[in-house]
């Protein structure tokens, strides 16, 4: 993937943007002012020989597809408003496009909004593209951080690395809970409620959308910070997570690392208003965990040992 992101970057450099941009090219999302409203823009692809687990159904790949885009917008204090979607399907799977469609409305009956396009297709694999319209009460929050913010994640993570390491040695999770989580990823918009009435507290935030090592430096690559990761890993992961890593002789602190996908986001907090966000989001039933502090320098360590870097690899369906 290392040519394709250089020559995005490249191109991001001169491509035409709207001279009122509120946010990086790279950010989660893309965002401006409108008269007296916020708006955020988000377009997300999916490909089912990439981002379909073998146990999950092509009604689960349309459902999916939306969490994700949606995950995005409300990381930013956003919620969904209009989608436009593209389907697209090999020519002997034209069966399973109701399937998607269906899936992709059970998606929008769930989070609101209003399908204003739609755009069907065939091709060499299965895919759906989402597009998506968010609306703000207040500025989209950046993806950035300044030295000393606390990083905190609202929820435990790991469930996406047991069904990743169940796929990759040709099993099907046992847990019904993993399952669940991979093929149908439910995000909270009272996340972004939250977001929005609290925005001074919050400098910055990061979708976990690729693994939780990548987001972790994409957060520091664009801030020029550095990250002290100070939470033990069995804090941070899933109970079901900490059991299965435990069955299986997995190291605690890699579960954590190759999560991906979680669909949560990592906000950079004001360190004090650190206390006061973690009783806001404890009463939306989330279990919020400061996981480290944003450094001036720009290594990334957990507990002061440099963190390997892993990443997802698009191309190979693999995490390395």
């Amino acid at each position: 993937m290392g040519i394709l992101e250089d020559y995005v970057k490249k191109w991001a450099r001169i491509v035409k943007r709207h001279p009122g941009s509120l946010l990086s090219w790279f950010d989660d999302v893309g965002g401006i002012k409108f008269g007296d409203s916020y708006i955020v823009v988000k377009v997300d692809g999916f490909s089912a020989s990439r981002a379909l687990y073998p146990w999950c159904s092509y009604r689960d790949f349309g459902f999916r597809a939306l969490s994700s885009a949606i995950s995005d917008i409300v990381s930013k204090g956003c919620k969904p408003y209009i989608y436009a979607i593209s389907i697209g399907v090999k020519p002997n799977h034209v069966d399973f496009l109701e399937d998607i469609l269906k899936g992709v409305e059970e998606a929008v009956n769930l989070y609101g909004g209003y399908v204003e396009n739609m755009d069907t297709n065939a091709g060499e694999d299965d895919w759906v593209d989402v597009f998506v319209i968010g609306i703000c009460e207040t500025s989209p929050v950046p993806r950035t951080s300044k030295p000393l913010n606390k990083l905190v994640i609202l929820r435990r993570i790991g469930l996406s690395s047991i069904g990743y390491i169940e796929y990759s040695e040709g099993r099907e999770p046992l847990y019904k809970e993993v399952k669940e989580f991979t093929c149908r990823p439910k995000i909270s918009l009272g996340i972004a409620d939250a977001i929005s009435r609290h925005r001074m507290c919050i400098e910055g935030s990061i979708d976990i959308s690729d693994t939780f090592v990548e987001t972790i430096l994409n957060l520091s690559e664009v801030s020029g910070t550095g990250t002290y990761i100070h939470e033990n890993p069995s804090n941070i992961l899933h109970p079901l997570a900490v059991e299965y890593a435990k069955e299986k002789g997995l190291d605690l602190e890699r579960m954590v690392l190759i999560a991906n996908e979680e669909y949560t986001p990592i906000l950079v907090v004001k360190p004090e208003y650190e206390y006061n966000l973690h009783q806001i989001f404890r009463a939306l039933d989330m279990e919020p965990i400061t996981i480290g502090i944003t450094l001036t320098r720009r290594d990334i360590t957990w507990f002061g040992k440099p963190i390997p870097k892993i990443s997802w690899n698009y191309i190979t369906g693999e995490i390395k």
